[in-house]
């Protein structure tokens, strides 16, 4: 009797290798397709995300530092179209005690005390209100004075303070006499921001502080910014005008125009870098307004 035979196993045919070949090359090139497109398109949203963020932060730093100024008063120093020099806000107190004119020291209430940071004698100057004559207000000005070192001390009911000793007070020391306890004191310093290259083909909003008798190094802020043209700044009065001297300034209009770090290449928008800008308008709060 003759064994049964077993069937041979039956394995692929070169036509079969090749159509699985051909169908495994066009799904593994649909899916590279799909995850470059992804990773074009994270990566485009991420410049995107960046530079509109570089913009509001240029729009919103300025903005901060320019409200509060008095140009009347001659708070903005030097001005152009891509920069602007001008006595920053960082400090605000009240007098706590009677003045030492000898010395030429003052003594702010510490919980009155609000501000950036606390006074720094080799950047910040200071503003000291002088009343004079209460019955008056023909007499009142404000002193200014550098600061030649700060410390604690105490107030006249006992309440903690700081010491703020001056240094070359305009006018001579002998002014604060007529500074009395309840007078405000303003510190300051001179700032400027501009447009900047770092020499590397990038362009910032910068800024730099008078310090020691001349500027300090330029600090990047935020950018990139298009090369050039990123910032720039135009000035006008209460009525909209243009103007030149800096005392007649009102209003401060300034255009960030931000450009991203490499470009991007996404579906649905030009292949290059990516561009984007804000226009803002500054009012100088506290710069005095003509009569109606």
């Amino acid at each position: 009797m003759r064994g049964l035979s077993r069937p041979s196993p039956r394995g692929f045919s070169l036509v079969e290798l090749l159509v699985a070949l051909v169908v495994a090359s066009i799904v593994l090139a649909g899916v590279g397709a799909a995850l470059l497109g992804a990773q074009r398109f994270y990566f485009a949203q991420a410049q995107v995300l960046e530079v509109q963020q570089n913009v509001r932060v240029v729009a919103q730093v300025l903005s901060g530092e320019l409200r509060g100024l008095d140009a009347g008063d001659g708070d903005i120093v030097a001005m152009s179209d891509t920069a602007i020099t001008f006595k920053a806000p960082r400090a605000f107190s009240v007098i706590c005690a009677v003045p030492d004119v000898v010395r030429g020291v003052l003594v702010v209430r510490s919980s009155l005390t609000s501000g950036l940071r606390a006074v720094d004698p080799a950047r910040d100057s200071l503003l000291v209100f002088r009343d004079g004559d209460p019955m008056l207000d023909t007499d009142d000005r404000w002193l200014r004075s550098s600061v030649s070192a700060t410390g604690s001390a105490a107030c006249a009911d006992g309440a903690a303070g700081s010491r703020l000793t001056l240094g070359g007070t305009v006018g001579g020391l002998a002014q604060l006499d007529g500074v009395t306890p309840g007078s405000p004191v303003r510190a300051f310093e001179v700032v400027r921001y501009r447009l900047y290259g770092d020499g590397g083909g990038t362009w910032w909003l910068g800024t730099q502080s008078f310090t020691g008798g001349g500027w300090s190094v330029t600090s990047p802020i935020a950018g990139p910014l298009r090369p050039r043209d990123g910032l720039a700044f135009a000035y006008a009065d209460a009525a909209g005008e243009l103007v030149s001297s800096p005392s007649a300034v009102r209003l401060v209009r300034i255009v960030v125009r931000g450009r991203s770090s490499a470009p991007i290449r996404s579906v649905g928008r030009p292949a290059g870098a990516y561009q984007d800008s804000a226009v803002v308008s500054v009012f100088l709060r506290n710069s005095a307004q003509p009569a109606p």
